[in-house]
């Protein structure tokens, strides 16, 4: 069956009568040789593929971990940024309070009222009180996000490597496979 296809190619390419008899008798020796000692075409088809696939399943693996390392970096690099805007909501609840009590101590004394008694002082607990659930809302969501954000990367990470195990894994199998095929072969 080479030989036949050999024989053809070679006419078509301009070899000739010679070149095709020329290659046939090569083909038929390489097949005996091949024949004798167990390989084949088929063999090493398998074994390129099996080469290839032991590779390609490593490669992937890598790939899927790399990218879940890139997403535990950006994981990390967003708990910083939470900070920054946790300390920026922070220093806006104290702007507000501020405005707040400077607008309220201004109608009181407009009004002619003593500020350290009563009603304005009333008023000045009750900012106050706000201001401190304000601030302490706002610490309470930046470390629930950040803890998050940390939990976050952390699962990337063991995803990563487990995305290299698994790569590797199945290119042990599609190796093992293969061996086991060539077994069966004789």
């Amino acid at each position: 069956m080479v030989q036949v296809l050999l024989g053809g190619l070679t006419s078509l390419f301009g070899g000739g009568a010679a070149a095709a008899g020329t290659a046939a008798a090569t083909t038929t020796a390489a097949a005996g040789t091949t024949a004798a000692s167990g390989i084949s075409l088929a063999s090493l088809l398998q074994g390129t593929a099996t080469v290839l696939g032991i590779v390609s399943a490593v490669g992937a693996g890598n790939a899927e971990a790399a990218q879940n390392e890139m997403a535990a970096s950006d994981a990390e690099s967003e708990q910083s940024l939470e900070t920054l805007q946790g300390i920026s909501r922070r220093t806006s609840i104290r702007k507000q309070m501020a405005d707040a009590l400077g607008a309220e101590d201004v109608a009181y004394a407009a009004s002619g009222v003593d500020l350290s008694f009563g009603t304005a002082k009333a008023a000045r607990s009750d900012a106050y009180r706000e201001a401190d659930l304000g601030l302490t809302t706002s610490t309470g969501t930046e470390q629930t996000r950040i803890s998050r954000l940390v939990e976050r990367a952390k699962n990337y990470r063991a995803m990563a490597k487990q995305a290299k195990a698994g790569g590797i894994l199945n290119a042990l199998t599609g190796g093992a496979d293969t061996l086991l095929s060539f077994n069966q072969r004789g």
